[in-house]
Order: structure tokens, then C-alpha cells, then sequence
């Protein structure tokens, strides 16, 4: 037994003697901790007093290696050191005055203080009725000193005056050079837009090379504080964004903010200024156009124009499948029915029009950033939408039949009466037609969008009359109908056949939904056309067929309600996704872009080479096809690199104020826009006029804009 434990007992006495070093480190360091973190004490510029003065007081705080105290904001937690003092009779203090602070990150949060040492400052205004004897001022110092664990502390001072204590002006003076210089006069103003706050700043030669600033706002809550600042310039003005905090404004009509700008060269300028809350601008990117008659006319030819050729855009092609059987039927109808299925087709397109421009004019009216197609950047019309296509798309393969009550939705668009079905036809058309742009549209409605509001309809509703007029002469011209084939049994397989471009686009849209949304509600989304499915099968099977005392299948009733509330949970699961931040297009490998943004283009614009943009939308179809066939055409990729083209592309499936801005600079509404800026000339030192290209684009054209 002695000679199995002997070995066990050398192990232990020998792992207890290595132990003992460590131990007694570990109580060394641990007795090294100080009772308190901070040292504090009083300090004066003068001590020697005469009634009537004014002098420097200075708290100096020492603190702890890797330990920190608070700024007057202390930010997401934390607490401001505060000062007290007893004083005699007639002697006053004036509030703190704080040195800048640095940001201090503390996992998701983000506080403002000091670490090694920091001197806040008072000023201490003197009687005059003060005699030559001794004065004490006794004082507390609070403050919050934080490292992995928060410790408050409080620190008695004191300070006395006309006696022997040594002033000491070099430390006072060296506390002041760390206090940021009031600004007041810069005129600076601030306003909410959506989540972010802009601050406007006039030019002025302190902002010269500015390259970067950071926001430390002195009273809490109105910025977020762990966001980062971004900043744009022109020659008139520097605007300042950054993430809303959580608190009212209405509350920080005055918003005291200290500001650090960086310059290129490392210097930095650094104030503190009064901030003016104002009410969101309406920004105006492009100046309202005057009202000319031949301007006017010549809008809506173009609109007109634009919208006829809207019904060869691929957005459209599947309503112009579901029409197509319509117009088969309308072959053999008396021209009473004939006209009346045109009418109702247009009133369905130019009712739709007049809501969705009407809805754009008033929030552009209200100083919404928005254009063209601005409602395809909601991912709950988006996720309606493809429901809509998915469901017509049901009834056309004959998976089911509408009721009597639904047919003016559904079955009349194929059946020979159906003006209803014609009028919903057109609404369809409408709504699948806005992420397409067709040539001559984006003039006439950037033409628009710079006119009263009654000018701006009567170019919409000369767009919607566009895309209306080629069924509308079918409607009207029997001559045009004899050309159409004759009905006959090769409908119901034709028309069965359609329904796959409905299909087709009901995934298209799926995939636009995955481009503004997170991967679950994609996933909610499809578990939606399962449920379709199921609610129409169980309807049609269940319960559209018994009436009365009948058997109504009481667990297909509870089964449609529930596939009716999961339904309802995905569309409110779509209304409050929230989208990604910055760029939805996927990066792909290769890439020859970059993400636009004002200062990115700005700084390509200020070099020699040319630079070429491209504002598009995952929801555009025009967008993505010019992109396939023109823009990642492998010649003109060549191009770009052999011509060292800048490349930015600004992506418009999300709300982007910035990208709608620049939009509104070229007097358009919409995407696509592709704008190519020229070299800049070895002789004059200037680039030529930016060159906006159609909406259309081929290789061709590229290469001729490139290489004119």
C-alpha cells in the first residue's frame, strides 16, 4: 500500500509547491488593487484672492489603468461625475466645463468618459467683500468609475485660500487647451428624415479636406449613439447623417452636439455648437421645370408612346397572355360587347394609374424620397402581388373554377361577357407593369414629377391610355379582330398553357421578396402558396357545394380558418421584416462594381478616369435584363478594364433617399438610369457632359457611348 501511495503523495506535494507561486501572485496583485480608483483633488489657478475676482478651478481626476469616468453624457450606461461645494456666504461656482471625451465601446454599447486623467473645470466668482484671511472650500466629488465592473465613489475635497497652498496655473492651462472651442455662430441646423438625423452645416474654411467626422451629442438620446457618421459635401453645404436615437426631439429643440472632424492630413477640428431643429426640407435635386405648352405636349406624347410600348416589356407579357384569350373571344362579338371590353380594360388601367401617381405626388409633395415604382420596394405589396399571379394562375391551368360571386375577378377574364374581368385585367396590367421602364417613359415622367399636380396626372393617365391603346384599337377596329384566330377547342389547352408565365413571374416576385427580406419570411412566403392550395381545394371540395342543413365538414371548416389566420400571419410577418442593411444585391464573384454613394462618386469624379453609373432595382425587370445582356456582356466588361472605367451601381430595391436624389438630378423617377461621365481632357483639365444612355441597352450601345 506505502509503495502505491508514495508516488501519489510526490504528484501532490510537488503540484501544491508549483501551486504556491501562482497563489501568492495572485494575493500580490489582488492586495496591489487600490481602495479606490480615482484619485481626486482641488486645484486654482491663483490662491491669493481680491474681492470681486473671478478665478479657475480645476477637479483633477487620476484614474486607474484600463478604468474610466463619465463625460457630462455619459451615453448608453454609466453616470456623469457631479460636483458639490460648501461655500461661504457670496461665493458662487459656475456649472462644470468638460474637456472632450473619447468613445468608450463596452460590448453592444457605446459610452463617452476619460481614461488616465482628466481636469474638469469651474470658475469661482469671488465677493467683494473678502478679507485677507484664510477662506476653506470644502467639496464632493460623485462620479462612476467602470472597468469590467462599475464602482461608484465619492471623494471629499477641499481648497483653501490666502494661505499657504501653491497655486497652479500651468495645470489649469493645460486643462483649458483640452476644452472644445464653442461654436455657436456656424448656424447649424439638424432634422429627422425616416431613422436618421441630418445636420446642416454652411461651408466655411475650417471644413477644408474634411474627410471624416464623429458626433458626440452632450445630452442623451437623440442620436444612436454606437452609429457612425456619415458625411457629404458641396460647395454650399456639409449635411452630417447618423442613426436616430430614441428620444422625442421635440424634447432637444436645441441639441448641443461636440463635433470632430478628421482631415486628410490627420489634423483634427474639434467643437462643440448648438444645433437648430427644423422641419425636413423637400429636397428639390432638380429644379422645377417651367410650364411650356410644347414641353407639355410633347410629355405626353412620349408618355403615350412609352406606355404602348410598356406591352412588350417582360413585365407584361404574362397579363398579355390572359388578355390574349380575351381578345380570341372578342373576335366573334357584335361591337357593342366589343367596345365595352375595351372601355372597361382602360377605365381598370387609368383608375390604377391615377391611385399609384396620385399616392407618388402627394408623399413627393410631403418631401418623400420616392419614384417610380416605389411601391415594389414594400415587401407586403410584393408578397400580395405574387399571391395575386399565383392564384389567376391556379385558375387558368384548371386547378379550379370561380363561383358565380367571384367571377367578376377571376373567371370573366376569359369568358365572352366578362366586362368586370376586363376591368381587372387592366388593374393586373398596371401593377405588373411598374418595375419595367420603356423608352420615352422616364423623360415623360421626370417631366412630370417637376409640375403641379394636375400636369403630373395628366401625364400619368397619357401613360396608362398608352398601354391601354393597343387592346382598345382590337376593341374598336373589326377589322384589326378578323385577324385573330378562331376559337375552338385549342383554347383550353392555350389557355391552360398560360398559366405558367404566372407562375413564372409569381417566382420572379419570391425571389425579389428574398432580396428585401430575411431567408424566414421567404420560407413563410412559399408555405403561403401551399396554403392557397389548400384553401381553394378545400373550399371547392368542402364547402362551396352544400348549402342548408347539409354537412358542412366541420374540419374543413376549422382547417380553412386556421390556413386563413397562418395566411394573415405571413402577410404581418412580411409588414414587419426588417430589411437588410445597405446593398440587397448579392455580390457575385468577378464583380466589376462598386456600391454607389454621393461621396464615392464624387471622389471618382475628381480623378481623370471615366466613370460610368447604374441605378437599378432587383424588382426591375428591364434592369436585370439590360444587365445580362449588355453590362456583363464579356466585351464590355473588357472594355470597362481596358478604359479603367469607375463602375457604381446604386441599388433601388430598398428605399435609398440618396440614390432618389440622384435620380431627380437627371429628371427621372425611376430605375433604370445609366449615366457615363467622360474622361477628363489632357488639354482643359474638364470632363465633358455627363451622357445619359436609353433604358434600353445593347452592347452596342455601351461601346458607342464609351468609344464615340
Amino acid at each position: 500500500m506505502m509503495r502505491l501511495l508514495s508516488p501519489l503523495l510526490f504528484v501532490l506535494i510537488v503540484s501544491i509547491g508549483f501551486s504556491l507561486p501562482t497563489f501568492s501572485s495572485a494575493q500580490a496583485e489582488e492586495a496591489q488593487e487600490p481602495d479606490q480608483y480615482v484619485f481626486v483633488r482641488a486645484l486654482a489657478n491663483q490662491t491669493n484672492i481680491s474681492g470681486g475676482e473671478t478665478i479657475r478651478l480645476g477637479i483633477e481626476q487620476i484614474i486607474h489603468p484600463k478604468w474610466h469616468t463619465y463625460w457630462k453624457n455619459p451615453g448608453d450606461s454609466g453616470l456623469a461625475t457631479s460636483v458639490s461645494w460648501e461655500l461661504p456666504e457670496g461665493f458662487e461656482v459656475t456649472d462644470l466645463e468638460w474637456p472632450v471625451p473619447d468613445k468608450i465601446p463596452f460590448g453592444p454599447l457605446t459610452n463617452y468618459g476619460y481614461e488616465g486623467q482628466v481636469t474638469l473645470l469651474q470658475n469661482l466668482k469671488v465677493p467683494t467683500a473678502v478679507g485677507d484671511m484664510p477662506i476653506q472650500l470644502n467639496g464632493r466629488v460623485d462620479l462612476l468609475v467602470c472597468h469590467d465592473i462599475c464602482i461608484p465613489e465619492s471623494h471629499n475635497i477641499s481648497l483653501i485660500l490666502n494661505g499657504t497652498a501653491p497655486a497652479e496655473p500651468q495645470k489649469i492651462s493645460e486643462a483649458e487647451a483640452q476644452l472644445p472651442p464653442v461654436l455657436n455662430d456656424l448656424n447649424i441646423q439638424y432634422y429627422k428624415s425616416d431613422d436618421t438625423l441630418t445636420f446642416k452645416i454652411p461651408q466655411d474654411p475650417h471644413f477644408e479636406n474634411v474627410e471624416s467626422v464623429e458626433l458626440l451629442p452632450e445630452t442623451w438620446g437623440g442620436l444612436l449613439n454606437q452609429a457612425e457618421a456619415t458625411i457629404e459635401r458641396n460647395e454650399e453645404t456639409i449635411l452630417i447623417f447618423q442613426s436616430k436615437g430614441e428620444r422625442d426631439l421635440s424634447e432637444i429643440e436645441t441639441y448641443p452636439v461636440l463635433f470632430k472632424f478628421l482631415k486628410e492630413n490627420g489634423e483634427e477640428f474639434i467643437f462643440t455648437s448648438n444645433a437648430q431643429l427644423i422641419d425636413s426640407p423637400v429636397v428639390e435635386a432638380a429644379a422645377a421645370t417651367p410650364f411650356e405648352v410644347s414641353l407639355f405636349l410633347q410629355a405626353i406624347l412620349f408618355a403615350v408612346f412609352g406606355g404602348m410600348i410598356l406591352n412588350l416589356m417582360p413585365c407584361v407579357f404574362p397579363v398579355l397572355s390572359m388578355k390574349a384569350l380575351s381578345l380570341v373571344h372578342l373576335k366573334d362579338e357584335d361591337e357593342k360587347e366589343a367596345r365595352k371590353h375595351g372601355l372597361a380594360y382602360t377605365a381598370g388601367i387609368l383608375v390604377t394609374f391615377s391611385i399609384i401617381a396620385g399616392l407618388l405626388i402627394i408623399l413627393k409633395a410631403g418631401g418623400e424620397q420616392i419614384g417610380w415604382g416605389f411601391q415594389l420596394q414594400n415587401p407586403l405589396i410584393i408578397l400580395g402581388l405574387a399571391y395575386l399571379v399565383f392564384v389567376i394562375g391556379l385558375n387558368l391551368a384548371g386547378y379550379f373554377e370561380f363561383s358565380n360571386k367571384l367571377s367578376g375577378v377571376g373567371q370573366n377574364l376569359t369568358q365572352k361577357s366578362g366586362t368586370q374581368g376586363a376591368f381587372f385585367t387592366g388593374v393586373l396590367a398596371t401593377l405588373v407593369a411598374t418595375p419595367c421602364t420603356a423608352p420615352f417613359m422616364g423623360v415623360a415622367l421626370g417631366y412630370a414629377l417637376t409640375q403641379p399636380a394636375l400636369v403630373s396626372m395628366i401625364i400619368f393617365l397619357s401613360l396608362g391610355f398608352g398601354l391601354a391603346l393597343p387592346y382598345l384599337a382590337l376593341c374598336y377596329i373589326p377589322a384589326l379582330r378578323s385577324k385573330l384566330p378562331k376559337p375552338g377547342a385549342w383554347m383550353e389547352k392555350f389557355k391552360e398553357f398560360l398559366s405558367f408565365p404566372l407562375f413564372a413571374t409569381a417566382a420572379w416576385l419570391i425571389w425579389v421578396l428574398a432580396q428585401q427580406s430575411s431567408a424566414n419570411i421567404v420560407f413563410f412566403a412559399l408555405v403561403g402558396f401551399v396554403l392557397i392550395a389548400l384553401m381553394i381545394w378545400l373550399f371547392q371540395n368542402f364547402i362551396s357545394h352544400t348549402s342548408g342543413r347539409e354537412k358542412k365538414s366541420d374540419f374543413a371548416v376549422i382547417l380553412l380558418f386556421i390556413s386563413g389566420l397562418f395566411l394573415a400571419f405571413t402577410f404581418y410577418a412580411a409588414l414587419h421584416t426588417t430589411p437588410p442593411t445597405g446593398s440587397v444585391q448579392s455580390e457575385s464573384i468577378g464583380k466589376n462594381w462598386e456600391e454607389f454613394s454621393p461621396e464615392t462618386l464624387q471622389s471618382l469624379l475628381e480623378g481623370d478616369d471615366p466613370v460610368f453609373t447604374n441605378m437599378t432595382a432587383a424588382w426591375c425587370i428591364t434592369c436585370q435584363v439590360n444587365d445580362k445582356v449588355a453590362l456583363q456582356n464579356d466585351a464590355v466588361r473588357e472594355l470597362f478594364a481596358q478604359k479603367n472605367i469607375g463602375y457604381l451601381k446604386g441599388d433601388w430595391t430598398l428605399k435609398d433617399e440618396k440614390i432618389t436624389q440622384y435620380l431627380e438630378e437627371f429628371n427621372r423617377s425611376g430605375v433604370p438610369l445609366y449615366v457615363f461621365y467622360g474622361a477628363r481632357s489632357n488639354e482643359t483639365g474638364e470632363r465633358p457632359e455627363p451622357v445619359v444612355l436609353p433604358q434600353i441597352l445593347t452592347p452596342s450601345i455601351v461601346k458607342d457611348v464609351i468609344n464615340p
